[in-house]
């Protein structure tokens, strides 16, 4: 049964879907797990570093993104189709990775996000992304969401779905002050989830720093951090810490296609590679 991971944070910039789409390539072609990316986020970020332009387009234009699946639920309509929408063996690595899938988002999700209730009892709408991947899910070692920038009821379809969740955090003071604030929301709504379904949880997975600088603020915030994460008070701290010169924290360009996986993230291999590591241990 798959592993179910929700990439979160409440605030942009943070490098979440970035680390997001290493995490899922070096699953995937370093320890041959089986990945689903599925980006529920309107931006499309997950979605673009994996597949081209050209391939988005053709799919947004033939009803088979994420976005699709809410609009039928909406108007009561059943043009999508789960097995026709995944797109097989992305990533700009090798020609694609063979064992790396996505389901894709689109910028159209912006327009009915409102439109989506989440709790809504005649339709039970938090369940529509977990009904549709309930027969795929066996087919999956991780399947890694990446939710928007909300506790929306979008992202909230993404989080019934997930068993856990990381949030990517930059050691600053706005950042760490929604760290908790993200932490509080979700502890509210998954109490709300289980009021329809008494069998739901979901556990922190950890909190990974990304962008770090090593000097003040930052130092002094990640000892904070660290305290907090001692003292339970939020998930626990990953051991790897990623910099702020990264090539994780900053891949933006599907066109530049690499050969390998170790070529894509050069230097910056190991560092991505612990923290799959942990992200596997504690799962």
């Amino acid at each position: 049964m798959s592993k179910v991971i929700s990439f979160i944070n409440l605030k942009g910039g943070v490098g979440k879907t970035t680390l997001l789409v290493a995490t899922a390539e070096v699953l995937a072609a370093q320890y041959k797990k089986k990945v689903l990316v599925i980006d529920l986020d309107p931006q499309t970020n997950a979605t673009v570093l994996l597949i081209s332009q050209d391939k988005w387009s053709k799919a947004n234009e033939n009803n088979k993104t994420i976005h699709q699946l809410f609009l039928d639920n909406i108007e009561n309509t059943k043009a999508f189709d789960i097995n026709e929408s995944i797109i097989k063996n992305v990533s700009n690595i090798g020609g694609g990775i063979e064992n790396l899938d996505i389901l894709p988002s689109s910028i159209d999700l912006i327009d009915i996000c409102d439109d989506v209730s989440w709790l809504n009892k005649e339709k039970n709408s938090i369940s529509i992304l977990k009904n549709e991947l309930k027969n795929l899910k066996k087919e999956y070692d991780y399947i890694l969401v990446d939710c928007p920038p909300n506790l929306g009821a979008i992202t909230m379809c993404g989080i019934y779905l997930s068993q856990y969740y990381i949030i990517p955090v930059i050691a600053d003071r706005l950042s760490t002050y929604g760290l908790s604030q993200v932490i509080k929301k979700i502890n509210k709504k998954s109490r709300e989830i289980k009021r329809i379904d008494k069998d739901y949880s979901i556990e922190g997975l950890g909190v990974i720093i990304n962008r770090f600088r090593n000097n003040k603020p930052y130092t002094t915030i990640k000892e904070a951090l660290s305290i907090q994460s001692n003292n339970g008070d939020i998930p626990k701290l990953f051991n790897t810490v990623i910099g702020n010169r990264s090539i994780i924290s900053n891949l933006s360009n599907f066109d530049e296609s690499k050969n390998t996986i170790k070529g894509k993230y050069e230097r910056e291999f190991n560092t991505i590679n612990s923290f799959v590591k942990e992200i596997m241990e504690r799962c």
